[in-house]
Formats: structure tokens, sequence, C-alpha cells
């Protein structure tokens, strides 16, 4: 009897550990997902993740050898960011006046001589035009990209709509982002 009441006490003992450790691991879970739950991010961080996802896109269009064809591809990749951003912010997407406003925008950047135009140019040269055209044109388009999606989000942020948005006022904005997203080796970390 002795001997059932020591195993007794001994699995009591081994059961108030494992509960101990169960109560343990329980508080640690709730308090990481207390710490996770503070750490929610914003809905400016939301867009911009949106717009670093589409960042890569771009690039890619700007591997297109073909001048003309690249630049509508980059088109196409920013008017989906702005559409998935006017969802997120409940604004309506009309897409003719959006191309329009997008359309202003990359014309600043070609009009200061920024090199996203010349690059795209640079592709027509036979021989090492596509070859220039790689080295530079996707760095140039995914800068253009952040930047389109940067404006954006900003207008957004302060209660603008696609309606309201005034490409001239922008523009400066724009270029500064655009300077700042193409002096990054990784256009991602231009936050």
């Amino acid at each position: 009897m002795t001997k059932t009441t020591t195993e007794n006490s001994a699995s009591a003992t081994d059961s108030g550990t494992a509960e101990s450790v169960s109560s343990e691991t329980s508080t640690e879970n709730s308090a990481a997902a207390t710490e996770c739950a503070a750490v929610e991010l914003t809905r400016d961080d939301k867009a911009m993740a949106l717009v670093n996802g589409y960042v890569p896109w771009s690039a890619c269009a700007g591997l297109v050898p073909l001048p003309g064809v690249d630049m509508a591809a980059l088109v196409a990749v920013q008017l989906r960011m702005l559409c998935k951003l006017s969802e997120m912010y409940e604004i309506p997407f009309k897409e003719n006046v959006v191309k329009g406003t997008v359309s202003t925008l990359l014309g600043a950047v070609v009009s200061n001589g920024l090199g996203g135009g010349l690059g795209a140019l640079a592709k027509a040269i036979p021989v090492i035009g596509p070859v220039i055209g790689v080295a530079v044109v996707p760095g140039m388009y995914s800068a253009a990209t952040y930047a389109v999606g940067r404006v954006f989000v900003s207008h957004f942020e302060a209660g603008g709509t696609f309606l309201d948005f005034d490409p001239k006022k922008m523009r400066a904005f724009f270029v500064a982002e655009f300077e700042k997203a193409k002096g990054q080796p990784d256009t991602a970390k231009a936050l």
C-alpha cells in the first residue's frame, strides 16, 4: 500500500508539473498574441506594402525588349496597382481618368530627363540598345512605380480621390519620390 501511495503521489506531482508547464505555455502564447496585436499595421503601411509588391512587376516590364510595349506593360502594372489601392481606400476607380493622370506623372520623369524615357528609347538602337535598356530601364520603371504609388497613397490618406487629384500640384512630390527610389539599390527599401 505504501508503494501505491508513493506512486500516486509521484503521479500527482508529475500531473501538477504538467499543469504548471501548460499554464506557463498558455501565458506565453497569450503574451505573444497580445504583442502581435499591438503591432498592427496602419492603412498607410498596408498600402505601401501593396505598392512595394508591384515594384518588381514594373521592373519586369522594363525587361521587355520592344520600345513602346515595355511602356504599355508599365502602365498596365501601375493601373492594376492603383485599382487595388482604390479598393483599399474605397475610392471609385475610373480607368480612363487614372490612365491620363499616370501618363502626366510619367511625363514629368521623361521631360526632366531623369532617365526613364532615354532608357526606353535606347532599346531602339540596334545591337547595343537592348543591353543598355536592360541595364537602365527596369530600375527606372521600378522607381516610377514606387513614386506613383507613394503619391497616390499620400493623396488618398489626405482624403483625396482620383477626381480631385491635380498632377501639376503633385509633380514636385512625384519627382522627389522618384529620385529617392531611384537612389535605392532595392526600391522596396525606399520607405
